[in-house]
């Protein structure tokens, strides 16, 4: 009995001490040479995203239990000496990755020591485990240098990574790298901490040249940019285009000195001028929706689009009394003779969008109406002419004497007439503004004569976009 209950106890204190003598696992000192050397791009993880019923890819399959793999603990640590274990709650030692109270830590698979005190390599993949065994996830510093983890603790470089302050481009050292970096056939700029600038102008400190950085940080390359209500275009290479003309869209567009679209009297939008007479007399309405039809690209004659897409209506007697449409929705009597009176928004919106519907276009006509002057030189700038509503030969603002009976009964009181032009052109502050008119071709007022008529003939306007 004394026999066995000796080499019971002997049997115990040699698993004692060869628990004390295991050696931990084996860590990497702090070495920057080492971190020359990225992580093998083959080695990355892959996933493939499944729908419906299908049977998810190996590599999902895969991915998956890697995801999977790194459970969350509830036990103790067990420190004897310098080596750290993890008895798990009801069973064993923690071992490979595991989450205990939030944090990522690494037990080597043989011996269940805790990874700590510096850089390892697992599968061509390096961490970082700090002196009490937590890995480094995200941005974090070690000896005085920034470093990019990801979630499962790998160290990130030579690439794009995303961080809470933004995209970050980091060189085969994990360092953030700055300037100009191109990514396919993109040019982004990284700030001095890494970050990638976007939705912002950069002044090269040597050309002077200006560039754009779009939301997504995308240089700016051949396209329009609107900043603070001003439009700008950048050119080949990026650079702002200024004090110059560039023809985008079969249109051309003046550029100023700082690279401000201006459109004014001086620099217009070329809408073609289209005569209203002497085919259609009093079809100026229609022949200024022909000057935006074709200034947009599409070749109709103001007499065809009268013809065939213009709603039209004629006046009725009866019992003494006459008869007519709403000018609004019609036009009153027919364009192409003395009987032709005018009509207004919605007559003018639906021949535009039925005309345009027929082409196959997106391209829709679209009530402004109301529009104040700083709104006329927005659509200006965003290359939209504006038809307006002006008095028969710009003579002061009346009534006629005639009246007639609507179809719903109430009384129609028209104006003495009307005339219909495209402005082309503002500039607010020189108070001078232009037109294409189907009248009098291309000409200016200044915008104290064309206020009180427009705003008098109730601000109606309409645009094609």
């Amino acid at each position: 009995m004394e026999k066995k209950r000796f080499f019971r106890r002997l049997s115990a204190l040699c698993l004692m001490v060869s628990l004390m003598l295991a050696q931990p696992v084996q860590t990497l000192a702090v070495d920057p040479s080492l971190l020359l050397v990225p992580p093998d791009e083959s080695a990355a993880s892959s996933s493939t995203e499944t729908s419906g019923s299908e049977e998810p890819s190996k590599d999902t399959a895969d991915t998956a239990a890697e995801e999977d793999s790194i459970p969350d603990l509830e036990g103790r640590f067990v420190t004897i000496g310098e080596k750290t274990r993890f008895r798990i709650k009801g069973s064993g030692y923690a071992e490979g990755f595991v989450r205990i109270e939030g944090n990522l830590y690494y037990f080597d698979p043989d011996t269940n020591l805790m990874a700590q005190n510096g850089w390892f390599t697992l599968d061509e993949d390096r961490y970082y485990a700090t002196e009490t065994g937590p890995l480094l996830t995200g941005q974090a510093e070690v000896e005085g240098e920034t470093y990019y983890f990801d979630e499962e603790g790998r160290w990130l470089s030579d690439g794009l990574t995303e961080t809470d302050d933004g995209d970050v481009w980091l060189d085969e050292t994990g360092q953030p790298v700055t300037g100009w970096q191109q990514q396919g056939d993109d040019w982004y700029y990284y700030q001095a901490d890494g970050s990638l600038l976007t939705s912002s102008w950069l002044q090269d400190p040597d050309t002077g040249k200006w560039y754009y950085l779009l939301e997504d940080g995308r240089m700016a390359e051949n396209q329009w940019v609107q900043w603070k209500g001003k439009w700008y275009f950048l050119g080949g290479g990026g650079v702002m285009k200024q004090n110059t003309v560039v023809t985008t869209g079969g249109h051309d567009w003046y550029l100023d000195k700082n690279g401000q679209l201006q459109v004014t009297p001086a620099h217009p939008l070329d809408v073609p001028v289209v005569r209203q007479a002497p085919a259609l007399p009093n079809g100026c309405e229609v022949t200024a929706l022909t000057e935006l039809l074709r200034y947009n690209g599409f070749p109709i004659s103001h007499t065809a689009l009268s013809r065939d897409y213009l709603p039209r209506q004629h006046f009725r007697w009866s019992g003494g009394k006459m008869y007519g449409p709403d000018p609004y929705d019609y036009f009153v009597g027919n364009p192409e003779d003395d009987t032709g009176w005018y009509c207004l928004e919605g007559a003018i919106i639906s021949c535009a969008n039925r005309y345009l519907s027929d082409q196959g276009s997106s391209l829709r006509a679209e009530k402004v109406s109301g529009a104040s002057l700083e709104q006329i030189e927005s659509y200006l700038k965003a290359g939209y002419p504006v038809m307006v509503w002006m008095t028969p030969g710009l003579k002061p603002f009346g009534y006629s004497s005639v009246r007639w009976t609507l179809p719903d009964g109430s009384t129609y009181k028209p104006y003495i007439g009307t005339h219909a032009l495209v402005v082309t052109g503002i500039d607010i502050a020189g108070g001078k503004i232009s037109f294409s008119d189907p009248a009098r071709g291309k000409h200016t007022l200044t915008i104290d004569f064309f206020w009180p008529i427009y705003e008098a003939m109730g601000k109606r306007a309409v645009i094609i976009r």
